[in-house]
């Protein structure tokens, strides 16, 4: 039953999408860590290590500059909690702003991207595309090196939060 709206749902068929190399090609980095892989030479994510479901990336340790394109839904918001903890990376996630989990990570990010079009991502492969998902994604930023590199891409509006500054409010 309709009731005047339509709702996208948070279960897919699949958690396996993966970034497509115009987005690394855009930000112009490698990676010390991606910790979301299928495992090496099995995605486009230019990093020198890679964890995968078996190692557990979200308990495992993190060094350097991570690349994280987490698994969507109800698990994003522990990932994102991790990646600002670590202070060090990007996240590519769907632009939800209206969760808590955005608004208490992109609030603190060095820098946020909201990208221009539609992210194709690769459906649990590198050479099948899949279609335009139901939503636009936004990379969020932490460090220097990695804010300067979503700030330069060139892939969308893309800039600076003024951290903490949605948050004052004014005495009456």
């Amino acid at each position: 039953m309709s009731h005047g709206f339509t709702h996208e749902s948070s279960v897919n068929e699949s958690v396996e999408w993966y970034t497509p190399p115009e987005v690394f090609d855009a930000l112009g980095l490698t990676f010390d860590l991606d910790p979301c892989s299928p495992g090496p030479g099995k995605s486009f994510v230019p990093a020198r290590r890679h964890y995968t479901v078996e190692d557990d990336g979200l308990a495992s340790p993190w060094r350097g500059t991570v690349w994280m394109n987490p698994p969507y839904g109800k698990h994003t918001p522990a990932w994102m909690s991790k990646l600002t903890a670590h202070g060090d990376g990007i996240a590519l996630v769907f632009a939800r702003t209206d969760v808590r989990w955005f608004q208490d990570n992109a609030d603190t990010a060095d820098a946020v991207c909201f990208i221009s079009s539609r992210v194709r991502f690769f459906q649990g492969n590198t050479t099948t595309r899949g279609g335009t998902p139901g939503a636009g994604s936004v990379l969020i930023a932490y460090g220097p090196r990695a804010a300067r590199a979503v700030l330069s891409s060139g892939l969308g509006l893309c800039f600076t939060p003024a951290a903490g500054q949605a948050r004052l409010s004014v005495a009456a």
